[in-house]
Formats: structure tokens, sequence, C-alpha cells
């Protein structure tokens, strides 16, 4: 009876230190947050913006850029973990998996607009994966995230405006401290049926820290006019990211299990 008892009390003890683990370090998206006119040198323009509030969701920018003839706004919907109240915010023992499908419109491919993905970090600036109009490059870069170029009008296998892309971007923190010398990785992923193109590049992050710190995350459209009465239109589906845990919290879990199997073999 002993035995019978220390069996099921391991699966419960299991059972509750797994909601505990969420407290040591993983993370759960569950909402998005609008955050309009990070940029701003249009504050006349009429923007709209939506986004479903979940994970995985959906979201859209649209703005109209009216009388002006010049400047660019910037407008993201980051990912939440407080039910979209405001930005998550993430460190660089923080792995993830950040993917959305997307369609780029205006009614004129110049100047530049350009919508995907960011990592946004303060301490580092920002790491863009992302399509534009004028160069319909297909490509990632910045704040020491590697870069690689898919595709873009120069190459015939560029980004056509009004067509959906779907970007995928997996980041895998270091085993260990994070360096320069010891970086964690990224995976972006393409999936673009109008060229034909399902391509993957996996590449590590090259700044000092070895990855990401004191991020969030976001999805966001950018642009500005060369005439009157132009706009940028971003539509997002599927907008889907998973957080993982650090590594220490990790630890601790498995610690804390080992201990209640001993306990159990003990019984």
């Amino acid at each position: 009876m002993g035995k019978h008892i220390s069996k099921f009390g391991c699966l419960a003890g299991l059972a509750l230190l797994l909601p505990a683990a969420n407290s040591w370090g993983a993370t759960v998206v569950n909402g998005l947050f609008n955050n309009p006119r990070v940029f701003n040198d249009i504050p006349t323009s009429t923007l709209t913006m939506t986004n479903s509030n979940s994970n995985p969701g959906t979201g859209s920018i649209h703005d109209n850029w009216g009388a002006a003839t010049s400047g660019a706004n910037r407008h993201d919907i980051d990912l939440s973990t407080d039910n979209g109240v405001s930005p998550g915010q993430f460190s660089i023992g923080n792995g993830f998996t950040f993917s959305t499908t997307f369609i780029l419109s205006d009614n004129a491919n110049s100047p530049r607009r350009e919508a995907g993905i960011r990592i946004n970090s303060p301490t580092q600036g920002d790491a863009l994966f992302i399509v534009n109009s004028d160069a319909g490059e297909i490509v990632a870069f910045g704040a020491g995230a590697p870069f690689h170029l898919f595709g873009s009008n120069g190459g015939g296998n560029g980004y056509v405006v009004g067509t959906p892309i779907t970007f995928t971007e997996t980041y895998v923190p270091a085993v260990g401290a994070p360096s320069l010398a010891n970086p964690g990785s990224v995976t972006y992923t393409v999936d673009y049926p109008t060229r034909g193109m399902n391509l993957s590049f996996t590449g590590n992050w090259t700044n000092n820290e070895g990855g990401p710190t004191g991020y969030n995350m976001a999805v966001y459209g950018q642009g500005g006019p060369a005439a009157a009465n132009q706009f940028i239109d971003v539509n997002f589906s599927n907008i889907s990211a998973t957080v993982v845990p650090e590594p220490a919290s990790l630890g601790m879990l498995g610690l804390a299990g080992a201990g209640l199997l001993r306990r159990r073999k003990r019984d």
C-alpha cells in the first residue's frame, strides 16, 4: 500500500511543479498589443489598427498619409504576455518560434514601404525579418542577428506587393553562458508560393552578448509618401508564438522531478 501511495504522490508532485515552471521562466504569449506611431513623422495621417488579442491571432495596419508628401510612420503589433495590456518582455535565455502570414499592399511602391517581424531591443537595436516594396527584398538583418537575403527584384525572385508570404523565425539560446564566442542561433524560414520559395537559413548571433537582450517581439508596417493620398496596408494572419523557458528554469524542474523520483524509490 505504501508503494502505491508514493507512486501517485510522485505523479501529483510533478503535476504541481509544472505550473510553477511558468513562474521560473516559461513565458506564455496570450495576446497582442497595438503600439501605433513608433515613428510618427505624419501625425495627421488616418490610421486604423486592429488585432484579435489572441495567440494564434490576426492583425491589420492601414495608414493613409493624406496630404503629406514626405516623412514616415511605423506601427507595431507586439506580442503580449498579459492578455494585451502591454508588450511582452523577453530575455536572452528565452528561446522562441514566431510565425505569421502577411500581405503588404499600397498604391505606390516607392518610397519604401516594409513589413514583417521585428525583435526590438532598447540596448542592442532591432533585428528585422522583412519584405519591402521598392526593391522587393525578402531579407533578415540587424542588431547582431545574421544577415540573409532570400530574394529581391534584381534577382528576379523578390516580393510582389499584394501577395501573401509566411515568415517563421526560431531563436535557440546558447548552451551555457551566451557570448560572442558562444552565441545563440536563429533560423529564418520563408514560405512564398508566388515565387515557388520554401527556404530556410540558420546562422549565429554576432553581437557581444550572443543573442537578443531585453527584447520584445512584434509584427509591423512602416512607410511614407512621395505624393498626396498614398497609403500602406498590412494584413497579418496566424500570428503565432511559442516562448520556451530559460535553461536554468528547466534545470530546476528536472532537479525537483529527480528528487521526487528518488523519494519514490526509497518508499
